[in-house]
């Protein structure tokens, strides 16, 4: 059956912009496009996290995440009157207009650099460069002032991780620009704590039952946290979803990293840990309650 929009259905319409659709709509989750598209819809009532979560009915944790993946993404910018005042910094953000490629030609013509930057990609990713990508690596040298040393450490590490896509390399590249990451030594520390958080993130995703989706920032830094510096074995990953789907009837990632939180206060190392210390918790009610009712039989055969 073939389908076609009502046209009754254009009476009442907002706007969304076009880079949502273009960009985001692979990379962005379900959550973020809800959130995105309830504060298009309602620009003139301002932002509310409480509300938003309401009105789409996911937790609050979602929609401040969601909040951060668009801000990152450049379709939102902060509100100027809730920060200090502080010296405007030219923030890179993606863009879709790039070099054309008779620029990107005449660059490589020009500029010893570029020609080489645009060889050692190719070889990198071994295959010819789309028009595109060397479209996007000449912005990045030209337009942000990116070294080429640093564009060519992210060519290596996408090639080596399964990630040699323009995308991957474009936002990692944005990001370093951002953060000001401007040398081979900070580039380096920041690759090493990138394929940290992956590695984490799989053990906390295959605990979860998350394997099939990609993390938020916030969810590869906890990983990072619970896994690298915690030492939180799977065992114990297992455990925490098992006690939030036992105690909220559902998975919440923020549940259950405020139950990690607590037995890593609390000392646990493993299963057996928290087996042990339910047990004695269960022995002291119990005998609470026995010597209650002997209380009361004393109270009851007194003269």
């Amino acid at each position: 059956m073939s389908y076609y929009i009502n046209p009754s259905a254009f009476s009442a319409v907002f706007t969304v912009p076009a880079d949502v659709a273009d960009r985001h709509l692979k990379l962005a989750r379900g959550e973020h496009i809800k959130v995105l598209l309830y504060i298009m819809r309602n620009l003139s009532s301002g932002i509310d996290t409480k509300k938003i979560s309401e009105a789409v009915d996911i937790p609050e944790y979602d929609v401040n995440e969601a909040l951060l993946y668009w801000a990152d993404a450049g379709i939102l910018l902060p509100d100027a009157s809730s920060q200090k005042e502080e010296p405007a910094k030219p923030k890179a953000v993606s863009r879709a207009q790039k070099p054309a490629r008779s620029d990107v030609a005449r660059r490589g013509a020009e500029d010893e650099k570029i020609r080489y930057l645009l060889r050692e990609t190719q070889m990198k990713l071994g295959r010819n460069l789309k028009s595109n990508e060397a479209s996007t690596l000449v912005w990045l040298y030209d337009d942000e002032g990116m070294d080429v040393s640093l564009i060519l450490m992210i060519v290596q590490y996408a090639a080596a991780h399964n990630k040699a896509n323009i995308r991957f390399i474009e936002s990692t590249a944005v990001d370093w620009i951002n953060r000001g990451i401007g040398t081979v030594a900070a580039a380096d520390e920041e690759l090493c704590r990138i394929a940290m958080g992956e590695q984490a993130w799989k053990v906390v995703s295959a605990a979860f039952g998350l394997e099939r989706r990609r993390p938020s920032k916030k969810e590869t830094e906890l990983s990072l946290l619970w896994v690298n510096e915690w030492k939180m074995s799977a065992e114990m990953l297992s455990a925490a979803y098992d006690a939030c789907v036992d105690a909220k009837s559902r998975f919440s990632f923020p549940y259950a990293a405020k139950i990690i939180e607590s037995w890593h206060e609390k000392g646990y190392k493993t299963p057996e840990d928290i087996e042990k210390q339910e047990t004695k918790e269960t022995a002291r009610e119990d005998y609470a309650a026995y010597n209650l009712e002997l209380f009361e039989q004393m109270l009851n055969t007194k003269d």
